[in-house]
Order: structure tokens, then C-alpha cells, then sequence
């Protein structure tokens, strides 16, 4: 998140965000990032770790864009227990298209923890569309989110009947690779086959040109050959 501090990011679907790259965040951060979803819908972000000093450093997410002019969905957050930053409603939802992130860190030498950990996803609730899960909530998500060992709905429905957490759904992209796969090895076992079949006919036509043998049976006077 650190490396984006400022700016839009696109949902596209879903992601994970992690606060910074390095092990420890720093002293004295002040970042916000808005999410943004395409018009017409919402995002759902989950924290799944977090390990926030609560000694003036903290995580709040706001609807909306601007933190001076949008909700704070509940209490900035901090601390390294979940049940302090798990909502009743299985994660922090926006009202419009744009979520933002806001995490700030005093400049004190305090110990500093791990930061935090996020899921987000866009979805919407009209009709789901062939390249997107249907929620038991009513929700819509990409089908590429479903049995990632996140739960992306918020009601669990995305993980439900998933095999040790591999992916049992198979979305619109992942049915399109697979096809695409198929063709590649058919069309390989056909060149070949084709090149060894042109291959025999051509070392057949050449050994049916070669010129005969003629054994002469002319005798001469006085020998038998």
C-alpha cells in the first residue's frame, strides 16, 4: 500500500494489498489509497492479518474517495487480534464504486509490527453474468475469486465445496485456457503426424525409382554362362 499512497487503484476484479513491502512498516506514515471499482459497483475488503502497534498507529477505511468527506466504517483498527477488526457483516463494504484506505504511523521509536493484510473484491448485485460467481447473498463476483481461501462474498459461499482449497469453479478465462491448451497439443500431434506420413511417401516414391538390375543371358561360343 505504502508504494501507492496517493493514488487510485483500480479493483479489476479483486486482489490482495499488504501495507508495505518490507517487514516493518516505518515511523511517521501517512498514506491513503482509494479503491475503485467500475460504476455501478461495490467493494468488499476483508482483513485477514494484522499486527498494527496501537500506540498512535492505526488502519481506518472510509466510503468514498476523500477521508474528509466520507464514513469511517467503524473504529480505526490495530492490534494483532482478528475479533478486533472482523465486522458481524464478514468484512468493511462501500455504498458507492470507491473504498479508501487510510494508515498512519507516529514518528515515535516504538516498536513497529508487521502492518496488515487485505482482500478486496468488486461486485454487484443484478443478474451474475457467465464469468462471475453467484453468492448465496445475492452478491456477484468474478469467478476467478472463488475457492482462493478467501472469502470474497461475505457470506463464505465462495469457498463452499472447494477441495483443499483448490479451485473447483472454473471460470469463463480458465475453461478458455484449457480449450486453448487442447487445440496447441492436437494441432502438435497432427503436424507430426502429418510430417512423418510425408516423410514415408517420399522415401517410398524414391525407392520405386531406382533402376533395375539387368543380368545379361547372352552366351558365347564355346562357354555357358
Amino acid at each position: 500500500m505504502t508504494d501507492h499512497c496517493g493514488e487510485v487503484l483500480p479493483v479489476a476484479g479483486g486482489g490482495v494489498l499488504v501495507s508495505q513491502p518490507e517487514d516493518q512498516y516505518s515511523g511517521g506514515t501517512d498514506c491513503q489509497l482509494t479503491l475503485s471499482a467500475h460504476s455501478g459497483n461495490y467493494i468488499h475488503v476483508t482483513v485477514h492479518t494484522m499486527s498494527i502497534n496501537c500506540n498512535g498507529d492505526s488502519l481506518s477505511i472510509y466510503r468514498g474517495r476523500s477521508v474528509a468527506l466520507f464514513e469511517l466504517l467503524g473504529s480505526p483498527i490495530c492490534g494483532t487480534s482478528q475479533i478486533a477488526f472482523t465486522t458481524e457483516e464478514g468484512g468493511y463494504f462501500s455504498s458507492t464504486n470507491k473504498l479508501t484506505l487510510h494508515f498512519v504511523s507516529d514518528s515515535s521509536s516504538s516498536p513497529k509490527g508487521s502492518g496488515f493484510n487485505i482482500t478486496y473484491a468488486e461486485y454487484n448485485t443484478s443478474p451474475c453474468s457467465s464469468a462471475e460467481f453467484p453468492c448465496s447473498n445475492a452478491r456477484c463476483i468474478s469467478a476467478d475469486l472463488t475457492c482462493d481461501m478467501h472469502d470474497h462474498c461475505g457470506d463464505g459461499s465462495d469457498e463452499t465445496g472447494c477441495t483443499n482449497g483448490s479451485n473447483s469453479h472454473l471460470s469463463a478465462g480458465k475453461i478458455v485456457g484449457i480449450i486453448v491448451g487442447v487445440i496447441i497439443v492436437v494441432i502438435f500431434f497432427a503436424t507430426a503426424l502429418a510430417y512423418f506420413t510425408c516423410f514415408r511417401r517420399h522415401d517410398d516414391s524414391q525407392s520405386s525409382k531406382s533402376p533395375a538390375v539387368v543380368y545379361s543371358t547372352r552366351q558365347y561360343r564355346g562357354q555357358r554362362v
